[in-house]
């Protein structure tokens, strides 16, 4: 269902080998020719060389595979021959070329259909593959988004849309039509992200509280807005929160806790009762310094991303280290992020990664997978 994804990667070309031989033979010339000198020929060649679409990297057995980068709708379907012809005839890029989003933030994937929340044109952008479309959702008063920051999907495709400013989570069906919300703002100091479960019958919203305050906390609701447990306050023990920033809910029925002030991830079932918790500060494999976002797959492996690595570590479901995707890298490549930020892992495995610095969300799939 993703085959529409491809043709993307050819409107943002990776060398080849050929090419960079090519490109190697050039700068020779040039050298001869009176040109750059041979520490700019090697420096040239080697970031070439640095380009990475295969995670991890030989000589280990590829897991993921760069796919494309989404970031208009020509991401996802053909130009068409008239479109093509403008084109050509004009020197300007179709209307379907122009980027949808100006800062890709929180993102969550579906039957097909990317969702990223932009705060910055307050509204959600729909990149829907199947119909080979983009469009906006949550446009429309009443049920105007202000400030969307994160956003969860449940087993019927439902979509949760948690407004900073609105004070509420707003939820849609899965091509953007209205259905109800929840909460009203007053409960939460600072919220900062949004979990539901499969079913739909709870409803996670991340407080993330105030600087001084002891006020760090999940509050869980059912559907109709009633308050059904909470799960902090502010502490280092296991079961307590420090400055939480994301949660998202397994397909077996596991609430994971992004405790970014503990540099950890706990987990809990989903009546809030304490499972266990991996992680801790520092630079090294495993550990976090600045975690921004997490999301988990089909067969329950978690995924954190981290702004200071600039990476995407994948986890077991208990807290092993399997893998990394990603690196720092100010030069716009695949697998180089400037400031990473949302994260969604969708049905198939594929995973999506948006780049504030860059502005850009990169796909990868799992090998294997078409």
């Amino acid at each position: 269902m993703h085959a529409l994804l491809r043709p993307q990667i050819l409107l943002h070309p990776i060398p080849t080998k050929r090419q960079i031989l090519a490109g190697a033979l050039s700068l020779i010339l040039s050298i001869t020719l009176g040109g750059c000198t041979a520490e700019k020929l090697a420096s040239a060649t080697e970031d070439e060389s640095t380009i990475q679409l295969e995670w991890p990297a030989p000589p280990d057995d590829p897991r993921f595979i760069y796919e494309t980068r989404l970031t208009s709708e020509a991401s996802i379907r053909k130009e068409t021959d008239d479109e093509r012809l403008k084109r050509t005839l004009t020197g300007r890029s179709a209307p379907t070329a122009e980027p949808v989003y100006r800062k890709p933030a929180a993102l969550a994937a579906r039957n097909g259909r990317v969702y990223v929340a932009d705060p910055a044109i307050n509204a959600i952008i729909v990149f829907d593959v199947p119909r080979a479309r983009a469009y906006k959702i949550g446009v429309r008063e009443p049920n105007h988004i202000l400030r969307p920051i994160s956003m969860a999907i449940d087993g019927q495709g439902d979509l949760y849309v948690l407004d900073s400013i609105l004070g509420k989570v707003m939820v849609y069906d899965a091509v953007g039509l209205f259905r109800y919300s929840v909460g009203n703002g007053k409960d939460w100091t600072r919220a900062a992200g949004v979990a539901v479960s499969k079913d739909g019958k709870k409803i996670f919203v991340v407080d993330r509280g105030s600087v001084e305050g002891d006020d760090h906390k999940i509050i869980a609701y059912a559907p109709d807005g009633a308050e059904l447990f909470r799960i902090g306050p502010r502490g280092r023990a296991p079961g307590k929160l420090n400055m939480p920033l994301a949660a998202t809910v397994t397909p077996s029925g596991t609430l994971l806790v992004l405790d970014s002030g503990n540099f950890r991830i706990q987990a809990f079932d989903l009546d809030g009762n304490y499972k266990l918790h991996f992680g801790s500060v520092g630079n090294g494999l495993g550990q976090f310094s600045r975690p921004r976002s997490i999301a988990t797959d089909h067969e329950g492996r978690i995924y954190v991303s981290d702004a200071s690595f600039n990476n995407v570590q994948l986890f077991s479901p208990t807290g092993d280290l399997l893998m990394w995707i990603g690196a720092s890298g100010l030069r716009d490549q695949p697998g180089q992020f400037g400031l990473i930020a949302g994260i969604a892992a969708d049905e198939t495995g594929r995973l999506y990664i948006s780049d504030h610095y860059h502005r850009k969300i990169e796909v990868y799939r799992p090998t294997g997978t078409k």
